[in-house]
Parts: C-alpha cells; structure tokens; sequence
C-alpha cells in the first residue's frame, strides 16, 4: 500500500487531459422536435443526443470557499465557521468545434430554448404550462439545467478525477475568430452556471 501512495505522489496529474461529459435536458429535445415541426427548419433535424462530451481546451475549476464569520467572545471577537458556502462563479470552458458545428449547434439550441434569439423569451415555458400547469421558476429550471461533469485523467488517459456540477445550464457561447491569415483548427467556449460543485476520486 505504501509503494502504491509513493507512486501516486510521484505520477502528477495532467493538466491537458480533460473532458466533459453532460447529459442533454429532456426540455432540449422536446424543444428542438417542436421547432422542427413549427418551422420545417433544416438545422433541427439534427438529432439531440441523450449525452454529449467534449474535448476541453481549457477551464477554470472554481475555488471552494466556506468563509469564517466574526462572533463576540469575552469581550473579544473570535472567528468561527460560518458552515455555509457563498454561490459559485460561472464556469467557462473552452472547446474545439466539430467539422459539422454538433458541438457548438447542441449549444446554441440549447440558449435559444432558454431565451429564443427572435422573441426574446422563453418559449419553451408555454408548453410547459399546457403540460403540467402553472410552476414556479426553480420547477422550469429542471426542465433546462442538467448536471455536467469535468473529468480529469492521468498521462495513461485513465480517469482520476470529477467535478460534477449540478443544476448546471449555460450562460453565454463564446465568438468564432474568423481570419484569412491563420489556419488551424476553431475554438469556442461556453460559460454555465451552476448550484454545487462536487468532488470526487474515480
């Protein structure tokens, strides 16, 4: 066992050898099937997988913070627990785009579910009602946040590590930078918010 620690310690982690893997929304296939039919659109007639991953490029894993509180102590001031953790920042990770634009389609859709590019609301949330009646807005969150994961491997691409983040859906899809005078391969990135971050060994 003690040999098996030493290695461990002595095999660091990668820091280019990550993926993320999230599963697809049911909102955001039953979106993209009524716009389909709505529209007649070409571009929904692309399949919603039930799950996606993608190659990351890069991200940030948000600090942990349980912040300590000041108390009045015998006529002093003590700093104690404050047993609660602050929202976390959004999370922005960065990826490749496909030759066919899957990747960076499956989030545009799933934006324009949340908030359509042409009416500027939230289309979907009618549907909703006539299915299950009027809800709260923490209830329509179900409907488009789902939980993602990163997923960190060793150099033998075997997975050590995974951050889950729960309720998760996305904020922001980055530009494309277009240019003449560069070659090589297009990169975008997706900004999500989320409720926890959960660790854990794989």
């Amino acid at each position: 066992m003690a040999d098996i620690a030493k290695q461990s310690v002595l095999n660091k982690s990668r820091l280019d050898k990550f993926l993320l893997s999230l599963t697809v929304p049911e909102g955001l296939k039953t979106y993209s099937s009524r716009v389909q039919r709505a529209t007649g659109v070409s571009s929904y007639s692309k399949v919603i997988p039930n799950s996606l991953q993608y190659s990351v490029e890069g991200t940030v894993v948000p600090a942990i913070n349980v912040p300590a509180i000041e108390q009045p102590y015998d006529r002093q001031v003590m700093k104690v627990s404050s047993h609660s953790r602050p929202a976390y920042e959004d999370v922005t990770v960065s990826f490749k785009i496909d030759n066919q634009f899957n990747n960076y389609w499956y989030i545009y859709s799933w934006l324009n579910m949340i908030s359509d590019a042409k009416h500027g609301a939230f289309n979907y949330r009618d549907e909703l009602r006539e299915a299950h009646g009027a809800q709260r807005e923490k209830d329509y969150l179900l409907d488009y946040a789902t939980d993602f994961s990163l997923i960190g491997m060793n150099e033998y691409n075997k997975e050590t590590i995974k951050f889950t983040y729960t309720k998760a859906f996305p904020v922001s899809l980055g530009g494309i930078d277009y240019n003449y005078q560069t070659q090589g391969e297009i990169q975008s990135s997706i900004a999500f918010s989320f409720t926890q971050m959960l660790v854990e060994l794989v």
